[in-house]
């Protein structure tokens, strides 16, 4: 068996490892491009050809591709972060396949975790981390929640560079249903204007198409605006927009035509004046002194 050459092998145990996902509206990341080297040294130029990574050897022989046969051992604290998931995971991986082409394959299973969308915290029940061959995993989460008389269940899955979200429910409703029950507790057609809006603005995050609510911002001109309501469905908007470098202000409008304005003004790191007056003629001025311990 010498003449077949020698075979990379052994177990390596992990520690803390963390896995990043990625926004589902960025997709995968953009390749390398292209690195040239100036005056690279001779040992680096080696070290490169001994891995496949230039066409000549520099110098040094870089030889046939070995064989491998790798065991990755971490039964626990392998972390899957972003998006909302928060998952603690273990498992073990074998890495196959030679030097010049290597094959991971292997799972990780939920150990415990949770999911925050919309607002909304849901349990895990399943998940897992696979690798089949390629170094993007494929992830699969599934976690559900209580919504009134519905079991609401979000599902992360697809590759770790793109996971794609979906709800399901028990009994089966649409997904802009779900939602709803989710965000404000009731049917989507009993919802307001305001709700119906917040509602689609969900949906349209879900889909990795971006904010509505962002969008409408962008196009007022405004630095923030965000729409609240209270249980009855009644409506409230506040508009905010630095006006300076040290200057800020916003409006909040209530569904009542009600109507309140303020400003911050920095005055230094730790002083700020800040007055505000309201359609009622209600109005006040103070000055506040904070500092961060």
């Amino acid at each position: 068996r010498l003449t077949q050459g020698p075979t990379i092998s052994g177990q390596i145990d992990l520690g803390q490892t963390d896995i990043v996902l990625t926004n589902s509206t960025t997709g995968a990341a953009e390749p390398i491009p292209d690195i040239r080297h100036v005056n690279e040294d001779r040992d680096s130029r080696i070290a490169r050809a001994n891995a496949g990574l230039v066409g000549q050897g520099g110098g040094g022989a870089s030889g046939p591709p070995l064989p491998l046969d790798l065991t990755i051992s971490a039964p626990n604290r392998i972390f899957v972060r972003g998006s909302g998931l928060d998952a603690e995971m273990g498992g073990a991986i074998r890495i196959g396949g030679t030097t010049a082409n290597v094959i991971p394959s292997g799972q990780f299973e939920l150990i415990r975790g949770r999911l925050s969308v919309v607002g909304q915290r849901f349990d895990l029940i399943e998940g897992s981390v696979t690798l089949q061959g390629s170094f993007d995993p494929y992830l699969r989460v599934v976690a559900q929640t209580e919504a009134g008389d519905v079991l609401a269940r979000i599902i992360v899955e697809g590759p770790i560079s793109n996971p794609e979200l979906t709800l399901t429910s028990t009994p089966s409703l649409p997904e802009d249903e779900i939602l709803s029950r989710l965000l404000f507790g009731r049917e989507a057609s009993s919802l307001s204007a305001v709700q119906a809006l917040q509602l689609v603005d969900g949906l349209s995050r879900l889909a990795g198409s971006g904010s509505v609510i962002g969008g409408i911002r962008d196009s007022l001109g405004v630095d923030d605006l965000d729409l609240t309501t209270d249980a009855e469905g009644n409506a409230q908007v506040r508009l905010g927009r630095y006006i300076g470098e040290n200057a800020y202000t916003d409006v909040q409008i209530g569904s009542d035509g009600e109507a309140e304005a303020s400003i911050n003004l920095d005055l230094t790191p730790n002083i700020t004046a800040r007055g505000s007056f309201s359609s009622d003629g209600q109005s006040g001025i103070g000055v506040f002194f904070e500092r961060d311990y």
